[in-house]
């Protein structure tokens, strides 16, 4: 069932739970293949040896920098919920010139000139993590605003994406008419944000209802572009509980 949700209590998913014991994620980085060049990235690791589904990290338009505890978090709550993490930028050097430019104009046209480019290296990069040999055969996409968008776009044409997670994003122009299915979806947004509409995520579900899929999206009163404080716990917690139930019901 589609559902566009205020957030109230009684929607809240269960937490995970964590031992009060258990060890700290030790992250560590990664080179993983893609066809133009190797990737770099940060493996934030489930414990264990034995097989698991991965989500792969994609972030805003400013890059990993300016919210790295924020992504940090989220890849440490994914590995101790029993999921790989992979926090990698899909930037290269001239990207994030262009992303951080004083010139609007240019950060509008950078996603638009290079969207395809970095859906192909994302792609390449679930392809390497699904061929590892500890992975279960499932993997899904976390994007934030503008990696939301990016993340949409290719589980929209890459139907190896088994679940998707979008903060505070929406359709993308660029891939629109290449999308013919979504895997599960969780669009989180708030209903202040005047950065990216909510009409926009709002979009993007039923774009995945169009194509047969699941999505559930969920609003947060009063937030803008980004959450903070109780809002980022309740939506960290629902990021967890959803990736879980599409990615570890399969898993090894």
């Amino acid at each position: 069932m589609w559902l566009f949700l205020l957030l109230c209590p009684g929607l809240l998913p269960v937490a995970p739970v964590v031992r009060a014991d258990a060890a700290p994620v030790a992250a560590r980085t990664v080179t993983l293949s893609a066809t133009r060049h190797p990737v770099t990235a940060t493996l934030f690791p489930a414990a264990g040896d034995g097989k698991r589904p991965a989500v792969i990290l994609l972030h805003g338009r400013q890059g990993l920098a300016p919210f790295a505890a924020s992504y940090r978090r989220q890849a440490e709550a994914l590995a101790e919920a029993g999921m790989d993490a992979y926090l990698l930028t899909y930037y290269d050097a001239e990207d994030l010139a262009r992303a951080n430019a004083p010139d609007p104009a240019a950060r509008q046209a950078l996603f638009r000139e290079r969207a395809a480019a970095w859906a192909g290296l994302v792609r390449d990069v679930a392809g390497d993590i699904l061929a590892g040999a500890l992975s279960s055969g499932r993997v899904g996409l976390l994007g934030f605003s503008q990696g939301g968008f990016l993340a949409a776009g290719v589980a929209g044409t890459d139907p190896r994406i088994a679940a998707l997670v979008v903060y505070y994003g929406g359709v993308p122009s660029v891939f629109r008419d290449a999308v013919r299915h979504l895997p599960p979806l969780l669009e989180l947004h708030g209903d202040a944000d005047a950065v990216v509409a909510p009409a926009e995520g709002k979009a993007l579900i039923d774009l995945a209802r169009a194509c047969g899929g699941q999505a559930t999206m969920r609003v947060f009163p009063g937030a803008g572009h980004g959450f903070s404080g109780e809002d980022a716990g309740k939506a960290q917690m629902m990021t967890v509980d959803f990736l879980r139930r599409h990615l570890l019901q399969t898993a090894d």
